[in-house]
């Protein structure tokens, strides 16, 4: 049996698709991705719902003509810089014969955990378990399976306000696309671009992306501070603009092109050409371009290590890992970094072939989070055996419109692990 996930990742100038798949060997394999500019997202937040969902029905018609299957249901990714972390217990008795942990079990626990106030504009869109304790006995990281009489969880609450929620599921309402399930970008990056030994010894994923740059340290192997500011890759096209006269559009394309913040002497004669919107073009030091651009590199990259300061973790992390397509591929960028920040710098890049650009971090990473919590089995019903609160997914092949699909089931408490 083929079983396919498809993650959609909305950013501030792009909706991002990808479409994956676990093989006979439970490996995730990337099968399709693409991108579709959308400018109904302003600093993270659905500010034209008619763009966003052109652009999401664009998007999930490439990925369609790509992998040749009906998609009607995706993962999404909730931006961390929309959410909040709060810390709770959840505690259980195991009431079972055997005292043997089941699934249920760990979905019960779950589920009290989350037993928080929360403000009335806001609610609970997720849970990432830190740790599972057994009569008393921590740092287990699945219990299943395991004999106990008390079960007990520490977790982080992932809460959101309601509107940003509301107006996000709603661009794909309207194009019928149901939502099956959230990940939290800063997890789902993680899978795909920091070591298990990063994530324990401390390190801090910075995702710099058009509008905003949100700032996730991970700490003994789970996230433990996020925040974000609305500075991005935008502002550096604004710059190029706005001081050298040139259309946003054309600003865009010599920053992709030759952005540059390695230092470069004002003598250099390197000449680009650029068009100046009326039908002809002017000539810019290469020089003055790299000055535009790192003057506000520098800024952004200030306010990062404001960031880090303040979460009191700096001194915890051993490096920092760019991601997005905000600065990440600007030549020099690492060295720039590593000089105002004061920490190893690298860029992050997934490690699947045809998607290894930093721009696909967010959207594999949704595949990736999805696939590792999810679990495969041809007898379905020997695995789920509460058919209720399974989540079930089908897609129906173009080429065989009459079956009923290719069916994947989700583990019925995926949903509570993000």
């Amino acid at each position: 049996m083929n079983n396919y996930i498809v993650g959609i990742d909305i950013g501030s100038s792009k909706v991002c698709g990808s479409v994956g798949k676990i093989d006979k060997y439970g490996k995730l394999q990337i099968l399709g991705i693409t991108s579709v500019i959308c400018s109904g997202i302003k600093k993270a937040e659905v500010v034209d719902i008619d763009n966003t969902s052109e652009a999401i029905r664009n998007c999930v018609r490439q990925l369609e003509n790509m992998v040749d299957i009906e998609i009607n249901h995706v993962f999404i990714s909730l931006p961390a810089g929309i959410c909040e972390l709060v810390s709770n217990k959840g505690i259980i008795a195991i009431s079972a014969e055997d005292k043997e942990v089941k699934g249920t079990d760990v979905k019960r626990v779950l589920e009290a955990a989350q037993l928080i106030s929360v403000n009335p504009d806001k609610e609970i869109v997720g849970i990432v378990p830190i740790q599972y304790i057994i009569d008393g006995t921590d740092s287990v990281k699945d219990p299943i399976g395991m004999n106990c009489k008390r079960l007990e969880v520490d977790a982080q609450i992932i809460t959101s306000e309601t509107k940003i929620i509301t107006n996000l599921f709603k661009s794909f309402n309207r194009v019928n696309i149901k939502i099956e399930g959230t990940v939290l970008q800063s997890l789902g990056a993680a899978e795909v671009l920091l070591e298990k030994e990063e994530m324990e010894r401390g390190v801090a994923l910075v995702d710099i992306g058009a509008d905003t740059t949100t700032i996730s340290i991970f700490k003994e192997g789970h996230l433990s501070f996020t925040e974000m500011f609305y500075l991005g890759g935008n502002s550096i096209t604004n710059d190029i603009a706005m001081v050298l006269k040139i259309p946003l559009a054309e600003a865009e394309r010599i920053k992709i092109k030759f952005g540059n913040v390695i230092r470069v002497s004002s003598d250099k004669e390197e000449l680009i050409k650029v068009s100046n919107g009326v039908e002809s073009s002017i000539d810019v030091k290469y020089s003055v371009l790299s000055e535009i651009i790192e003057a506000r590199v520098e800024e952004i990259l200030s306010f990062v290590y404001k960031s880090l300061q303040k979460s009191e973790f700096y001194n915890g992390i051993s490096g920092l890992v760019l991601s997005g397509g905000g600065i990440s591929l600007l030549n020099g960028i690492t060295e720039i970094s590593k000089e105002i920040i004061g920490k190893n710098v690298r860029v992050g890049s997934p490690k699947y072939v045809g998607a290894s650009s930093p721009l696909y971090s967010n959207c594999i990473g949704i595949l990736k989070h999805v696939s590792s919590k999810t679990k495969f089995n041809n007898n379905v019903e020997e695995n789920f055996k509460e058919p209720k609160e399974d989540k079930l997914k089908s897609y129906s092949s173009k080429s065989e419109k009459g079956n009923k699909g290719i069916l994947l089931k989700i583990k019925n408490f995926l949903g509570d692990f993000f």
